[in-house]
């Protein structure tokens, strides 16, 4: 089993926060797009021949733009070839809560899209303007009400923590709000500069002014609690999830699973017996489409639309499954990953755990790996001992 993602380039404009591969346009070429992307699909499904797809994912950009009856047709061309025996268990689709319609949002049920994932990060006016998001503090509610009467039983909201001029009292008032509408899930974020975007020339112009660490460690805290108390279960270092709707889709991520990537930037991994290897395709969607006609009959490194290509050997996936399943809170089962990598992962990184664990960063149990309650605080930093 391994999922499918579909990356949607566009949007209506680029966050002073963003640095994604997204492409700010007035008028989007959906059918174009829509060709292109079913033109890739037909290039790579040999790649997964005989597979069966258990999540499809359209990420972006905001997926939530494009027209339902493209994403009608890719999600039928998905199941054709990917879904010939069993049913997909999950059809995700990203939006911003001022790009849907009640129209809209009937067209992607239609379509085959069971869960919703709204962009909400926050339901502050001020905040909204600083991040530069185009929705107000009442569209989020406007929209999950008729999300909720299109038939959307799963909806995932994204909140974001950490702003500019942020106080405690602001993120309380957030949770107050997200945890109102019902979602059964949540991703929240701690708000993370990059350099080459403007809140990152604001940062180096000493403009931007964030709550200190201790702040957001405190903000982090203060969200877990609250969630906790709100019925959700922490299972990832960002996600949050009523029992029985945790994401199907990112899960596979966290557990070393597979998945193919369609679109303009879009990544790939696959598993070739106790090797395997990632691949994406051109971040330009302008080169998307001037490549993706001629690609495909030739090795993948040497395929015109693709922009980077890596073998992964043993090693490599053993320590990305460390890195990753780290980020789950309930950690790493050593006998399944002995079972699958050859080798204990507290025997195999010994020294490097056996300072993580004086540090107070990982617990050792005779069936676990994981995460203490300290660690959950510097995950990024853990992980990065096993990159």
């Amino acid at each position: 089993m391994f999922g499918v993602y579909i990356h949607f380039p566009y949007c209506r404009k680029r966050c002073p926060f963003c640095d994604f591969a997204v492409h700010a346009r007035e008028r989007i070429p959906h059918d174009r797009y829509e060709r292109a992307v079913l033109r890739e699909l037909e290039l790579r499904a040999p790649l997964f021949d005989g597979r069966e797809a258990m999540s499809v994912y359209f990420g972006g950009g905001t997926p939530g733009l494009w027209r339902p009856d493209c994403v009608k047709r890719v999600l039928s061309e998905i199941r054709s070839v990917f879904a010939k025996v069993k049913p997909i268990s999950e059809i995700t689709l990203e939006a911003n809560p001022d790009s849907l319609s009640a129209e809209q949002l009937d067209g992607f049920r239609d379509a085959g899209v069971d869960r919703l994932s709204l962009g909400v990060e926050s339901l502050d006016a001020r905040h909204l303007r600083t991040l530069g998001r185009l929705h107000g503090s009442d569209e989020p509610r406007a929209v999950v009400r008729e999300a909720r009467r299109a038939g959307f039983e799963r909806l995932s909201l994204d909140l974001m923590f950490g702003l500019p001029g942020q106080t405690m009292a602001d993120l309380d008032r957030d949770l107050d709000g997200m945890l109102a509408l019902e979602p059964d899930h949540l991703s929240i974020y701690n708000l993370t500069i990059e350099e080459r975007t403007p809140f990152g020339a604001m940062r180096r112009e000493g403009t931007l002014k964030l709550p200190d660490s201790g702040l957001q460690a405190d903000m982090y805290q203060r969200v877990m609690q609250r969630l906790a108390e709100g019925g959700f279960e922490h299972y990832e270092i960002s996600s949050f999830a009523r029992p029985g709707r945790r994401a199907v889709h990112n899960t596979l991520y966290w557990t070393g699973g597979e998945y193919l990537g369609l679109g303009s930037s879009a990544h790939s991994h696959r598993r070739m017996g106790k090797t395997g290897e990632r691949f994406s395709t051109v971040r330009s969607v302008d080169d998307y489409f001037a490549k993706i006609p001629d690609a495909g009959g030739v090795a993948l490194d040497a395929d015109p639309a693709i922009a980077h290509y890596e073998k992964l050997d043993e090693a490599a996936l053993e320590r990305e499954a460390v890195w990753l399943g780290l980020r789950l809170l309930g950690g790493i089962t050593r006998a399944e990953h002995r079972a699958r990598y050859g080798e204990d992962p507290v025997d195999r990184h010994a020294a490097e755990i056996a300072r993580l664990a004086a540090e107070g960063l990982v617990a050792i149990t005779p069936e676990r790996l994981k995460l203490t309650a300290r660690g959950v605080l510097f995950a990024d930093e853990v992980g990065a001992r096993f990159l």
